[in-house]
């Protein structure tokens, strides 16, 4: 492999939902060790206060948390608020917060988890785009705005149900959101996962190694991992180099894209 990156964020601010663990972690680590300011959101108190603390040694920007509940639409409010009266104007946001309901037929999931699945992985993504977009007008920043999806938006079998409406309809937020925020100079594009080392991924795999006496969870992590063309699993570090370039001025000229970070399992 040839070649380098390193990236500059000084004087950024960056707004990453659902990232005190898993990919959003990644990336809230990846920007702070650019250099720039972070904001840090869950909805625990505890876990963003010990996040913010951590974060604060990979650079030179300030970090902070803030905790907030993005199934509710006033707790997205207060934390872009919280957000700008903590760190100035944000020119960053990375719609990571997501939830993953248990894995069930269509026919039989209930409204009630479809609400609250659609509520948190989309409307949230939708609403602090919006937000955050009107305030980025108004201070005249040419923002990057980048939303985490999944490879089970694009595919039409094998299964994940609910969630993978949700992230077919970030894809679809993604292209229609996009056209309208370049007309203003923000560019909003989206990276797509597919098996990343998470806690929820090692979760999956320990529930299907709990079926088979002869297989641990490490067993089937590694069986994913060598699954995918490039042979590994993807780590949060993987999602957050794209989000990086995403929102660099390396692609200034991209819009509208879903970035497929995936060693090849998209093409599966």
């Amino acid at each position: 492999m040839t070649g380098t990156a390193s990236y500059d964020f000084s004087d950024e601010t960056a707004l990453v939902t659902g990232s005190t663990s898993g990919i959003g972690r990644g990336i809230a680590e990846a920007f702070a060790t650019a250099d720039a300011n972070v904001i840090v959101n869950s909805r625990t108190e505890s876990d963003v206060e010990t996040t913010a603390t951590e974060l604060e040694e990979y650079g030179d920007g300030d970090v902070v948390g803030v905790a907030a509940d993005l199934s509710e639409t006033s707790e997205i409010e207060r934390l872009v608020e919280s957000a700008e009266a903590a760190l100035g104007p944000i020119t960053i946001l990375v719609n990571n917060a997501a939830v993953w309901p248990e894995e069930s037929s269509m026919v039989e999931a209930d409204l009630e988890e479809w609400e609250f699945t659609m509520a948190v992985n989309v409307r949230s993504q939708f609403y602090a785009s919006k937000l955050v977009a009107e305030r980025m007008l108004e201070a005249d920043v040419a923002g990057s705005i980048v939303n985490v999806t999944s490879q089970t938006g694009d595919r039409r079998t094998g299964g994940r149900g609910i969630y993978g409406v949700s992230n077919t309809a970030v894809n679809g937020l993604t292209w229609r959101m996009a056209h309208d925020l370049a007309q203003e100079g923000i560019r909003m594009n989206a990276v797509s996962t597919d098996v990343t080392e998470t806690r929820q991924l090692r979760y999956e795999a320990d529930q299907i190694a709990a079926d088979d006496p002869d297989r641990t969870g490490e067993d089937v992590l590694a069986e994913w991992g060598e699954a995918r063309p490039l042979g590994r699993l993807g780590q949060p570090r993987d999602l957050a180099d794209g989000v990086l370039f995403l929102c660099s001025d390396r692609a200034e000229y991209v819009v509208g894209e879903i970035l497929r970070v995936s060693g090849g399992g998209n093409l599966e």
